[in-house]
């Protein structure tokens, strides 16, 4: 018999405690199906619109689409965007809106932010926000955007309002010569970068705080400039003094304190310390006017002694003192100024440089001068009586004349000015290719006679100059090629003494024997001196007489102006010895042109 099988699936037993859990999942579950449902069907219903229980700025936007609440926020915009905000300064008050200050309503971000409430994609979390929108509204504020753009450039326009630059201490020299010390004072500059946060919390804050800009004072560079003010009253306080001892007493010159102002710089500079100071020095370039009129009212030239010597008694006599001249010493005057502002003085004590006389007259008996070592004399009997007050006068300016050692005579600078307030008259002169009228006719008769005293003393001749043609007076007692020619300033008769002694000169006129003479008194050297026979070359015929109408002259009269002579080239050597020692082996040369006879024919009326 076969074993007995147990059923594998045995029959279910029922009860009510299992029926239970059973009904409990069926009924929640259709709950929660409906309430699915009834999200599904709240978000179908507010398909692209807010969901009630939403406000905005206050305004309940429940229902609305995001077009609608973007145009109700924009209604609302200006009064969030008229907030201000109020910037102190001392007494001055700024107050500016929140418009102003850069503020704009995000209405897109606002709108967006209501849309999105109740949307998150959860459909749980979705469906408790709508439950709870619906017992607790949910209001949300404005999107506010804040641009710091504006804020700057209002606070730099505010800036330019409330900074003050620093004022330096100054000097003032009036041109009264007052002087004026303007304190310094402290500037301030507004901080824009540090203002603006203040600004920004002021106006999102919303409450009426008053914003109190950041200032910061800025210092002046310069803040005391009292040592510059002492250094000033040292300069100008007082005239300056320029003061000169002299021979015969003390020069001053005065700068009031007006002038001195214009003649000073006022300048700055940064010290070791890094502080900016001011000083007070002399200019230069202005003072250089003053000092050259003083140097030229100073100016002085050595005047040498003038001598006679007494053949009686071989003993010199002072005819004329020497004076040493002077000069003054620009540069050391320039240091002495330039260091005023650090001297306590208002004195300059001015520095000459001494030029002695060459020919000094306080110990005469040391010159030298002992004996008549040449002479020379020329002839122009038969002169006019203004050609002969020529002669005289101009000898005479070269009576007393020293040339010392080594020294250069020059004609032209002892006989001076030729006019006529000099008190030469007029008289016949070679000009050009003429003998005609003019101031000085008889200088050259002297000319002349110290050239040959000089050639003919064996002294070293510097520069001569021939005439134009042959004169007669020149060849008196002697021969042709022996003439000197001056014309002051360009044609001059110079020599140098060329000996270790002083020479003297002294000049004779005998007016009515018509001789004018040359001494040269010295101590003889023993020189030597032989000349040459004159070597004439080159003749040339002179021509026939000019006759010349003259309406000055009566008519009828005829009046010879100049005398004919023939041209020549005339050439003399000289040789000079000290011993056997040849000292000077030169020649002078003349050329003479031919020249012939002029004469004025009268053509006025009768006398």
């Amino acid at each position: 018999m076969s074993p007995i099988t147990q059923p594998l699936i045995k029959p279910l037993k029922t009860s009510a405690g299992l029926w239970l859990p059973v009904l409990f999942v069926l009924a929640t579950g259709g709950l929660l199906v409906i309430m699915v449902f009834l999200t599904l069907a709240y978000q179908v219903i507010y398909l692209n619109r807010i969901y009630p229980g939403v406000s905005v700025a206050g305004i309940d936007v429940g229902g609305l689409s995001q077009a609608e609440v973007m145009a109700a926020i924009g209604r609302r915009a200006p009064d969030y965007l008229a907030r201000q905000v109020t910037i102190r300064y001392g007494s001055d008050t700024w107050t500016y809106s929140g418009e102003e200050l850069g503020m704009r309503v995000d209405v897109v971000t606002t709108a967006n932010a209501a849309y999105d409430i109740g949307r998150k994609g959860d459909l749980i979390a979705d469906m408790l926000t709508h439950l709870s929108l619906l017992r607790s509204p949910r209001n949300i504020e404005p999107t506010i955007l804040y641009d710091t753009g504006p804020t700057n450039q209002l606070l730099q326009g505010l800036a330019d309002k409330i900074n003050e630059m620093p004022r330096d201490a100054q000097l003032v020299i009036h041109p009264n010569a007052r002087i004026e010390v303007i304190e310094a004072q402290r500037g301030r500059r507004m901080n824009v970068e540090a203002t603006q946060p203040l600004i920004e919390s002021a106006l999102f804050a919303n409450n009426g705080q008053v914003v109190i800009p950041v200032v910061q004072q800025v210092l002046p560079a310069i803040t005391d400039v009292e040592a510059a003010r002492q250094q000033a009253e040292n300069l100008i306080g007082r005239p300056l003094l320029f003061r000169f001892k002299g021979e015969t007493g003390i020069t001053e010159w005065r700068l009031e304190r007006e002038a001195l102002v214009g003649l000073m710089d006022i300048t700055s500079k940064v010290n070791d310390a890094g502080k900016t100071e001011y000083s007070m020095t002399p200019n230069r370039e202005k003072f250089a006017p003053y000092v050259e009129q003083i140097a030229q009212a100073l100016e002085r030239e050595p005047t040498d002694a003038r001598l006679e010597f007494d053949p009686e008694t071989n003993q010199l006599i002072v005819l004329q003192e020497s004076q040493d001249g002077r000069s003054l010493d620009v540069e050391a005057t320039f240091e002495q100024i330039m260091a005023l502002p650090n001297r306590q003085t208002h004195l300059v004590e001015l520095p000459v440089t001494v030029k002695p006389a060459l020919v000094s007259s306080k110990e005469p008996e040391k010159l030298g001068i002992r004996e008549l070592v040449n002479e020379a004399t020329t002839y122009f009997k038969g002169s006019n009586e203004s050609r002969m007050q020529n002669i005289a006068l101009a000898a005479s300016r070269f009576n007393g004349v020293v040339v010392p050692p080594g020294g250069v005579f020059s004609f032209n600078k002892h006989l001076g000015e030729v006019t006529k307030e000099a008190g030469f008259n007029e008289s016949l002169i070679i000009q050009g290719n003429r003998t005609s009228v003019g101031l000085g006719g008889g200088v050259c008769q002297v000319s002349t006679t110290a050239f040959r005293a000089a050639f003919l003393g064996g002294y070293e001749i510097v520069e001569r100059w021939a005439h134009g043609y042959r004169v007669g007076w020149y060849e008196t007692q002697s021969v042709p090629g022996l003439d000197a020619t001056v014309y002051t300033p360009d044609v001059d008769f110079r020599f140098r003494n060329d000996t270790a002694y002083h020479l003297l000169i002294q000049t004779m006129t005998d007016l009515e024997a018509g001789t004018v003479t040359f001494q040269f008194y010295s101590t003889k050297t023993g020189r030597e001196v032989t000349l040459s026979e004159p070597e004439t070359s080159n003749p040339v015929k002179h021509g026939p007489p000019l006759y010349e109408n003259d309406p000055t002259l009566p008519k009828g009269a005829t009046k010879q102006v100049d005398w004919a002579v023939d041209g020549l080239d005339v050439l003399i050597k000289r040789t000079v010895k000290e011993g056997d020692k040849v000292i000077h082996e030169d020649e002078v040369f003349s050329h003479y042109q031919p020249w012939r006879a002029v004469f004025k024919v009268g053509t006025g009326g009768r006398t």
